[in-house]
C-alpha cells in the first residue's frame, strides 16, 4: 500500500468498543493493508456491522442506506415494518430517518438478506477526522482507516478491493 503523508484514507468502520476497532484492525493488517487505528471528533458515518454511536439528544436520526437490492425488494422488506424507500446513490436510502436504536436494528435485518447496509447520522454530519488512537473522540468512536494515500485514485482501487471483500468503506481526507 502507499505511504506517506498522503491527504487520502479509506475508511472502513467506525466503533464504540476500541477492542472492536482493534480486531478489524488486524484482520485488515493480516491481510496487508497499511491500517491506521483513531479516534475522531465530528459527525459519524459508520457501516452498520459496528456499532453505532449514542445519540447525543434525543432528537438524533439516522438514515439506513441500503446496497444490493432493488428498490422492489428493499420496499417489500420495508413495508410490513411501516417504512419506505427512496433512491440515492448506489442504492435506496430508507424514510423515514429512525432513531439510532431503530436504524441499527433494521441495518441488521437487511445485512441478514444479504444487503449492504450503511446507517448514517442523518443531521448532515461530515465525514471523521483524524485524532489520538488512545481515547475515542467527541462523538465516542473509534476509527479504522487504510492509508494513507497521495493520489486518490489509489484510494479509491484501495477502497474497490475492500467492497469486494465484503466492507462497506468510504473515502475520507486527512485531516477532516
Amino acid at each position: 500500500m502507499v505511504q506517506g503523508q498522503g491527504a487520502y484514507f479509506v475508511q472502513v468502520g467506525a466503533f464504540k468498543s476500541q477492542d472492536a476497532a482493534k480486531r478489524l484492525a488486524t484482520r485488515l493488517r493480516e491481510l496487508k493493508y497499511n491500517v491506521e487505528e483513531t479516534a475522531a471528533s465530528g459527525g459519524a458515518k459508520t457501516a452498520a456491522s459496528a456499532p453505532a454511536p449514542s445519540a447525543s439528544s434525543a432528537g438524533d436520526k439516522y438514515d439506513v442506506y441500503v446496497m444490493g437490492g432493488t428498490a422492489a425488494d428493499v420496499n417489500a422488506k420495508l413495508g410490513p415494518k411501516g417504512l419506505t424507500s427512496e433512491p440515492s446513490a448506489g442504492g435506496v436510502v430508507v424514510k423515514p430517518s429512525l432513531p439510532l436504536r431503530d436504524a441499527v436494528a433494521l441495518s441488521k435485518d437487511l445485512a441478514v438478506d444479504g444487503l449492504k447496509v450503511q446507517v448514517r447520522r442523518s443531521s448532515g454530519g461530515a465525514a471523521a477526522a483524524s485524532a489520538a488512537a488512545s481515547a475515542p473522540g467527541s462523538d465516542g468512536l473509534y476509527r479504522v482507516r487504510v492509508g494513507p494515500f497521495d493520489e486518490r485514485a489509489a484510494a479509491t482501487s484501495t477502497l474497490q478491493e475492500l467492497q469486494q471483500r465484503g466492507y462497506t468503506p468510504f473515502l475520507a481526507r486527512a485531516g477532516q
